[in-house]
Formats: C-alpha cells, sequence, structure tokens
C-alpha cells in the first residue's frame, strides 16, 4: 500500500487539470461554479465513459456533455426514488394489515410468527430502537398513552421502520404468509421476496445520492424465468425499472400515478446523453421505452 499524497487543488486548478487531459471547456467560470456545487470528485466517475485511458479524454469531449450525463443520472436517481416510495408505502399498508388481521396488533413482536432459522431478537430489537431514536410526534403520544413502549403496533411499527427492516421481515415470515401477501402483489413468492430485497437496495443507493445508471447492482434481483426477461441482465438498473414498472401495475394505486411516473420516465429517455454504450451499462439491448416489458400493460408473471 502507498501513501496517499495528493494535494487540494483549487476550482481553478481543478479546471486547468481536465483541461491539461484533453477535455474541452469553453467557459472556465461555468465549469467552476459546477465544481463548488457538485465537487470534482463526485464528477470524476462520470467521466469515465468519455475517456480513452484513465484521465485522458476522448477527442472532442466537452465539459458539457459530462454535466449532461451526471443531470441524467441524477434526475434517473429522483424518479426511482420517486416510484420506490409508493411501493414501500403500499407494502408497509398490505403487509401490517394482512398480518394483523391473521396475528393481531403484535404478531411481529413474537418469534413464533416467523421462519425458524430467523434471527427475530435481533430484528426485533432494530425495530426497538427505530422506535427510541423517533421523534415522530405519533411515536411521542404513543408512548404517553400506551405501556409497553417501544413495543409498537404492527402498522404503527411499519411507519418507523426502514425499507430494508420490512424487507427482512417479509424475508423471513412463514411460507404460507408470504404467499398471501405475493397474491395481494400479483408476485410469485420468490420474485417478491427478491425484487423488495433489490429495491430496498436500491432506495439506499438513492438516498446516499450515489451514482446509478451504471451500476452493476450488489443484491441483483432475480429476473421471471421466461423469454422476455432473457436479453434483461438483472444485474444491472434497467431491470429493477422494468421490475418498479410492473410492481406499480400491481398496487392500488391512483392511475395517474402510474402514467405520470412512465411519461417522466419515458421523456428521461428520449433525451439521454451521447454516452456509448449507455444501454448496454443498463443492462438493456436496446432503449426501454422499445422494450416489450415497458409497453405492455400489467403482464403476467
Amino acid at each position: 500500500m502507498e501513501k496517499y499524497t495528493k494535494p487540494s487543488l483549487t476550482y481553478v486548478q481543478q479546471v486547468d487539470l481536465l483541461k491539461k487531459r484533453g477535455l474541452i471547456i469553453g467557459d472556465p467560470a461555468a465549469a467552476e461554479r459546477c465544481l463548488k456545487q457538485i465537487s470534482y470528485y463526485r464528477l470524476s466517475a462520470y467521466c469515465l465513459p468519455f475517456e480513452v485511458v484513465r484521465h485522458q479524454f476522448k477527442p472532442g469531449v466537452t465539459f458539457e456533455q459530462i454535466i449532461r450525463l451526471y443531470e441524467f443520472d441524477r434526475r434517473l436517481r429522483f424518479l426511482i426514488d420517486e416510484a420506490l416510495e409508493v411501493i414501500e408505502i403500499s407494502v408497509r399498508a398490505i403487509t401490517s394489515h394482512e398480518m394483523a388481521q391473521k396475528y393481531g396488533p403484535f404478531f411481529h413482536e413474537e418469534p413464533k410468527n416467523f421462519f425458524v432459522k430467523f434471527d427475530h431478537a435481533a430484528w426485533v430489537e432494530k425495530v426497538h430502537d427505530e422506535a427510541r431514536r423517533s421523534r415522530e410526534i405519533f411515536i411521542a403520544h404513543y408512548k404517553r398513552k400506551y405501556d409497553g413502549f417501544p413495543r409498537l403496533p404492527i402498522w404503527v411499527a411499519v411507519e418507523i421502520m426502514s425499507f430494508g427492516s420490512i424487507s427482512l421481515m417479509i424475508d423471513h415470515l412463514k411460507r404460507e404468509d408470504q404467499l398471501i401477501l405475493a397474491r395481494q402483489f400479483g408476485l410469485h413468492t420468490s420474485l417478491l421476496m427478491s425484487w423488495l430485497h433489490t429495491f430496498a437496495y436500491v432506495r439506499n443507493i438513492c438516498a446516499h445520492h450515489a451514482r446509478l445508471w451504471d451500476r452493476k447492482l450488489a443484491i441483483a434481483m432475480v429476473a421471471p424465468k421466461e423469454p422476455r426477461w432473457n436479453d434483461v441482465d438483472p444485474t444491472r438498473l434497467g431491470s429493477v425499472v422494468l421490475a418498479i414498472n410492473q410492481f406499480l401495475y400491481r398496487l392500488p394505486i391512483d392511475g395517474e400515478i402510474l402514467s405520470g411516473w412512465r411519461k417522466e420516465i419515458v421523456d428521461l429517455f428520449e433525451k439521454t446523453p451521447e454516452v456509448d454504450g449507455l444501454w448496454t451499462s443498463m443492462g438493456l439491448p436496446r432503449r426501454i421505452q422499445e422494450h416489450r416489458l415497458w409497453q405492455e400493460k400489467a403482464p403476467v408473471i
């Protein structure tokens, strides 16, 4: 291992360095403002598709092209996070209702209601910790009025659980209870478990404002075993966009929410930045709006 010796550069020096590496910068002052707002280090990740080798840009590449890719990814991250919020809220509501109807308000507090190998004690302690740290008014009200805090009824608990905690809870329900939820969402059980796990992972990426469009997913979703999915790479973001689209069709939401989100996705993808292999980096053979899975209305899975 070597010692880190790179010095901190001023914004002027950062612009000069990019110029030396072959990037065309027509307005240095505007570039400095962008670097001040975004940071050189964050923006450098978006330079990669435009480089011949590391730190050497292809001929003719402009600073504006880098910014267009950055803005494309920022907008894509916003739209993905927006859809995952809708999915998460529906999953919270449906799961808490179905399980409370079957087991009662505190079903999640009982290890007997879960798969035997589930580390229920560790999971429920994390939920209790989330309750203790919450500053929500409804939590303060419950704590003042009822005994047993931080134990909460499931319909209250899900409101302070992270998406990851909810996904983990569903993943360790008994098989018959997973089937109850799978029927509610119109998915096979294995797909529901996998997709929720991947959705939670992607939402965490969005929460940290990390690069998304060309990421290889550490938690890849399971793709349905059918020909329509054969040309989709489940380790790339394109598979998540298609899965979100199909999931939204199965939720009891206003149709305008779905149609509005789909329109914004298509509008964004109609104006993709000029990047070699953009769709391949997203795990798709062509533009997503041309894919059969995008064009079908709530295909059966």
